[in-house]
């Protein structure tokens, strides 16, 4: 008797797009530009794994209702895929990065780099990125790309330092020539990362941000 495989449980983006909370062209737009995996048929329908879905509606500060999260981890258990457990849990960790950038190749290495370190959210413009700095008072470091549309970097950090002076940035840019030597010299900018960059080097820089933070707070007032 042939016994039954266990096979992967999918959402159609229908179903993504009713847990979103969004139309369908919106979970395409997002399939396309490489924000959130999906695995494509044969007939070029898109097909998300539940632990995919979990994974991104974290990483964009939305909330997951429970029973995905369960779908999700079931789902994972079933089929034997215990490398997507760390996406399931709720994020944890004592900081919390903003990565501000309109090129989603850099944005989705940037996520890779430090989703283990801290929990991220993200931002393709500079008013999303003000908003989302409004919206979540927990984001303390903000990874801020010096070019991209609707607004200059530049003015998007002279008002980020008007709204969130708490917060460090790390300036991420393949034009460090252009950048003033006063921004530089701002207090809350930590660092300067230079495109394109590795892995490594990123995770270094947020650690900069992080000990940066650390010592502002036991600064006597």
């Amino acid at each position: 008797m042939k016994q039954d495989v266990p096979q992967p449980k999918f959402l159609s983006v229908p179903e993504a797009a009713k847990v979103c909370g969004v139309s369908r062209n919106t979970v395409y737009a997002w399939v396309r530009q490489g924000k959130l995996g999906a695995y494509q048929t044969p007939g070029k329908t898109n097909l998300i794994r539940p632990s995919d879905l979990v994974s991104f509606m974290h990483q964009n500060g939305m909330f997951v209702p429970s029973s995905l999260v369960d779908l999700a981890r079931r789902d994972d258990k079933t089929y034997g895929d215990a490398s997507r457990e760390t996406a399931l849990t709720e994020p944890g960790p004592e900081h919390t990065v903003l990565v501000a950038d309109d090129d989603p190749i850099s944005r989705s290495l940037a996520v890779r780099a430090i989703h283990e370190m801290a929990k991220v959210y993200q931002a393709e413009t500079g008013y999303e990125a003000l908003h989302l700095l409004t919206v979540h008072r927990e984001i303390d470091i903000v990874l801020l790309d010096l070019r991209m549309p609707g607004q200059h970097g530049l003015e998007t950090l002279s008002e980020l330092q008007e709204l969130r002076p708490d917060v460090a940035v790390i300036i991420v840019t393949g034009f460090s020539n252009d950048i003033p030597k006063e921004v530089m010299e701002k207090e809350f900018v930590v660092r300067m990362v230079e495109k394109p960059f590795t892995l490594p080097v990123l995770q270094e820089a947020v650690e900069d941000a992080k000990k940066a933070l650390l010592s502002r707070r036991h600064v006597p007032s």
